[in-house]
């Protein structure tokens, strides 16, 4: 499963389970591309439901986009990840330490509503923290 849904004009939810095939990674990414295109300081929220490692296809799929996904960090600035497996949360805090002007913050779906809260806050009132924490490496 990969869907992508428009919340707001700046505001994006995109959802992803399972083992992701070439057909689902080529379609999600297909809607997914031209939204952000349109992003200036773009939100994310990123819904991660047991994930498994995706078929060849669709790392192949991904793989032939990459010019266009790396469009996607000057349009995108804030991203909140809910997932409750550990170890994609803990990818998604490194991308953020690595991936320059672009906040990566992770959360279990326990604490939805705090990544929600967090991506409606406005650049301005975030902690000096926030700007430590994505410093590249």
């Amino acid at each position: 499963m990969f869907t992508v849904e428009t919340l707001a004009p700046d505001l994006l939810k995109i959802e992803i389970g399972g083992k992701i095939t070439a057909e689902e990674m080529s379609s999600g990414l297909d809607t997914l591309l031209p939204l952000t295109s349109a992003m200036a300081d773009g939100r994310m929220l990123a819904l991660y439901h047991d994930i498994e490692f995706p078929e060849a296809g669709a790392i192949l799929e991904e793989m032939k986009r990459l010019p266009q996904l790396f469009g996607v960090i000057g349009k995108v600035k804030k991203v909140a990840l809910v997932s409750d497996q550990k170890w994609i949360r803990d990818m998604a805090m490194l991308e953020g330490k690595i991936i320059p002007g672009m906040t990566i913050r992770s959360f279990e779906f326990k604490d939805r509503a705090q990544a929600e809260a967090y991506l409606n806050m406005a650049d301005a009132t975030a902690s000096d923290e926030d700007d430590t924490e994505n410093f590249p490496v």
